[in-house]
């Protein structure tokens, strides 16, 4: 049996999660919080720790009990529309050391993003995001859930990814409510007005930034309020497991919100086997010198991962192949073609993998990349985008070295920065008009006029293909487009990421740049 490693299905800012099996053979994903290197950075800045979640017994117990409080209410709340991922387990991993909770698997994906063949599918984000995940976050605040609105996208574009859709057994479509663990602190809203008028507010009466917590007092006044309304959906056994999950909430003595730094710092260290206890009583008492060797800890750390990246780069091991691949992309076109399509090709099976395509889907774009008459159009993308490392690196060095002489301001740097991109399209499609005139094909201007538009030039070609109107590669010249939008969500700072709310509304721009956008059937299951 291949190890855990090996069974990766997930990663986000709080934890990793593998796909495992009961011994009965039912499928279950286990969420192991290891956490990702920025968040973690982050809750040692604002905590002096990482992640409770990680370290801290109580927190992933109390996590354990808020899936089964809010599992029971959404009964209540959104029945038929919305379900939390059912819980199973939580524990302690030794092999990661640290904490884990295994809840069933759910075999759903995330809300559609745009493409050739979606329009069918478009309407679930709005869906999530208007029918689901807005009521939710009225809920979860009327009933003193104030820091779990956070993962509900109470100002947080991230928690879209939190949301996947299942087909029930019956054929009906529900959203499952997967991840309720935050990654980080509530503490960056997209919205400005909600950072002032709740989360800063909360902020100065916490004492500290919201961290998935719960006002207990207020969710016992709420069940009590309602319990009658709650009786009509659950057994009186049912409402007395979930006054007794609600008491499980209350914050021990040992919590790690009233630790202070210095005691989280030390403890969240031990717990995990990095200092062991007399180690632990003695930093205690002396705590410069905690920090110092928390200091010597942090350069090692970063000195050891430079040198990681420089020792394992692909590009410093291949350097011997990398010479005879410049020279088959400068002079021989089929390597270029191979090139791109290997791109396009890479990217549609990226879908694929997130169940953003079906299988039949990918396989309609890959036969048409291969077999449409607009092929040359797809190669002259690819060749920018095997470009555009290089471009960038190289723009970035002269950027920096004219900054560190004065030549150029900030502004100028910036400027210089988008710059790279115009002036690499620009030559690059000029010589192909060039060479299109002498044969007497059709010429690019179309895309030379499109190059100077920062970003939106990485699209030029698949525009130009659509632009003429060339029978067949359409589909592909869509989803290029799409893809490229969403890339560019993906790639905003903070609020971006796969399937994140970011990422929709960027992708969703696509259907500003595409004519006849419906032209094109929808691909069969």
């Amino acid at each position: 049996m291949s190890s855990l490693k090996d069974r990766k299905i997930g990663a986000g800012r709080s934890a990793t999660v593998y796909l495992d099996h009961l011994p009965d053979g039912r499928a279950t994903a286990r969420k192991i919080f290891v956490g990702s290197t920025l968040a973690g950075l982050v809750h040692n800045v604002i905590f002096g720790a990482n992640n409770p979640y990680i370290w801290h017994q109580g927190s992933i117990l109390e996590a354990a009990c808020r899936r089964r409080v809010l599992s029971a209410l959404m009964k209540l709340w959104l029945p038929g529309k919305l379900r939390i991922a059912e819980i199973i387990s939580v524990s302690w991993n030794e092999e990661f050391r640290a904490n884990e909770i295994t809840m069933e698997f759910i075999d759903g994906r995330a809300p559609s993003l745009h493409h050739p063949y979606s329009s069918l599918k478009e309407t679930e984000i709005q869906d999530l995001v208007e029918n689901v995940m807005k009521p939710l976050q009225g809920l979860l605040l009327d009933a003193g859930f104030d820091g779990l609105a956070w993962q509900a996208g109470y100002g947080n574009p991230v928690a879209t990814s939190n949301f996947l859709l299942e087909t029930t057994d019956a054929g009906e479509k529900r959203w499952v409510w997967v991840d309720l663990e935050s990654g980080v602190p509530a503490l960056f809203p997209a919205n400005p007005k909600l950072l002032f008028t709740y989360y800063l507010q909360r902020t100065v009466v916490n004492g500290r930034p919201l961290y998935d917590d719960v006002d207990v007092p207020k969710l016992r006044d709420y069940i009590a309020e309602n319990k009658n309304a709650l009786l009509d959906v659950m057994s009186e056994q049912e409402y007395e497991a979930l006054c007794v999950d609600v008491s499980g909430l209350i914050h021990k003595p040992d919590d790690w919100r009233f630790m202070s730094r210095l005691q989280r710092s030390i403890q969240s260290k031990f717990a995990r086997g990095k200092i062991s206890e007399e180690e632990t009583h003695y930093y205690k008492k002396h705590p410069l010198r905690w920090y110092g060797r928390q200091a010597k800890e942090g350069v090692s750390k970063l000195a050891q991962k430079v040198g990681s990246f420089f020792k394992e780069s692909k590009l410093i091991k291949q350097l011997g192949t990398l010479l005879p691949k410049i020279k088959a992309f400068m002079f021989l076109p089929s390597y270029r073609t191979q090139l791109s399509r290997l791109l396009v090709g890479r990217s549609i099976e990226d879908w694929q993998k997130r169940r953003q395509l079906t299988e039949r889907e990918a396989n309609v774009l890959k036969h048409e990349m291969e077999n449409s008459e607009s092929s040359l159009y797809i190669t002259d993308f690819g060749v920018l985008m095997a470009l555009k490392p290089f471009v960038k690196v190289t723009t970035l060095a002269i950027v920096f070295g004219l900054g560190a002489f004065d030549v150029i301001g900030l502004l100028g740097g910036i400027i210089g920065y988008f710059s790279g991109g115009v002036i690499v399209r620009t030559i690059y499609t000029s010589c192909r008009i060039i060479a299109s005139t002498a044969r007497g094909t059709s010429r690019p201007w179309f895309a030379l006029l499109l190059g100077f538009i920062p970003v939106l030039g990485n699209a030029a070609y698949p525009l130009q293909l659509l632009y003429e109107g060339t029978r067949g590669g359409n589909g592909v010249a869509k989803f290029i487009i799409y893809d490229i939008m969403a890339r560019l969500g993906r790639a905003v700072p903070i609020w971006g990421g796969p399937d994140t709310l970011v990422e929709h509304k960027a992708n969703s721009i696509g259907d500003l740049l595409i004519r006849n956008r419906n032209a094109l059937p929808e691909a069969a299951e």
